[in-house]
């Protein structure tokens, strides 16, 4: 019984995935707004702030 060779599957190494990379990074760094579809960056409190009120409009961003 020691004599026989145990068989292993040969398989790629995991973590080889390629992706696409998404449109837009919604699960840390920004998200967009249900109410008027503006993306809102969680950096800017400005932002996060005026996007809590209830019927709002897209706020105007300074250049």
């Amino acid at each position: 019984m020691l004599h026989q060779a145990v068989k292993t599957e040969t398989r790629p190494p995991l973590g080889t995935v390629r992706r696409t990379q998404p449109a837009l990074r919604q699960c840390c760094d920004n998200y967009v707004c249900p109410v008027c579809e503006q993306v809102v960056e969680l950096t800017d409190f400005r932002q996060v702030v005026w996007h809590q009120r209830p019927g709002h409009k897209p706020m105007e961003m300074d250049d």
